[in-house]
């Protein structure tokens, strides 16, 4: 019974992060008007705005113009549902819940805007400030070090990255948004963890980069935003980090 709740918790976050990603990029309230079609205006009733099932029941369209509605609306309720289903069977019900669920609804809507926008708002990298000390309250300053250096390791790691590609490519080869991400991300994953997101952030990053070049996808100079790769690593390794580094420690014992 306590999943189907998770679960039905993680389709409203999920329907409010898609006013998220909508809303922030253009400086909009999340809070007000109420959300309406973007082709008609036709305001968004409480029936048409039920999480997954409206989109079904609607048929993909828009009540009032019958323009047809995105499907990604309904894929990031559903994706959120499932990453709060997947994080309460890894916790339980507990703080560590909340402040998960926290992290990863900042996650996937920095996905989102990212790959739509090209930007990480300030915004969002703030408010993950929150999970961000969590541990410190958790276990106390007994492992405050392995956050500590999680987020400066990180995020100095990246703003090197950022200035030796801006100087040998003339350009801007990473953002500051990436920088402080990274930051964020070592700071509430501490450094091990944060090490293999960002592992697992550059090898998926390398392999749908290398397919889209093959399919005509991507082309060579093409900016590709970074932060969705950076969430990739950071979910799996929220999860499974001390399998991975266990499974990579087995290669190097003699």
């Amino acid at each position: 019974m306590i999943e189907f709740f998770v679960i039905l918790f993680g389709l409203m976050i999920g329907s409010f992060l898609n006013v998220c990603i909508y809303r922030i990029p253009e400086g909009l309230s999340v809070v007000k008007p109420r959300s309406r079609c973007p082709h008609c205006s036709h305001q968004i009733t409480a029936f048409e705005n039920i999480p997954v099932l409206s989109y079904l029941f609607l048929g993909g369209k828009c009540s009032s113009c019958k323009t047809r509605i995105s499907p990604r609306y309904m894929l990031v309720e559903m994706i959120t549902a499932f990453i709060f289903w997947v994080t309460y069977t890894q916790t339980g019900l507990n703080m560590d819940l909340y402040m998960y669920a926290i992290f990863i609804s900042l996650v996937i809507a920095i996905t989102f805007i990212d790959f739509d926008h090209q930007i990480i708002p300030n915004t969002l990298l703030l408010i993950g400030l929150i999970p961000g000390l969590y541990p410190f309250i958790r276990d106390g300053f007994s492992s405050w070090s392995t956050y500590i250096i999680g987020g400066f390791s990180l995020g100095f790691s990246f703003y090197a990255i950022a200035w030796i590609g801006y100087f040998a490519f003339k350009k801007e080869a990473m953002g500051m948004g990436d920088v402080k991400y990274a930051a964020l991300i070592g700071l509430i994953m501490g450094w091990q963890a944060g090490i293999v997101a960002m592992a697992l952030a550059f090898f998926s990053a390398a392999v749908i980069i290398l397919i889209l070049f093959l399919i005509g996808k991507a082309n060579i100079g093409q900016r590709i935003p970074f932060g969705p790769y950076m969430s990739i690593g950071a979910i799996i390794s929220l999860f499974w980090s001390q399998p991975i580094i266990d499974w990579y420690l087995s290669f190097l014992v003699i």
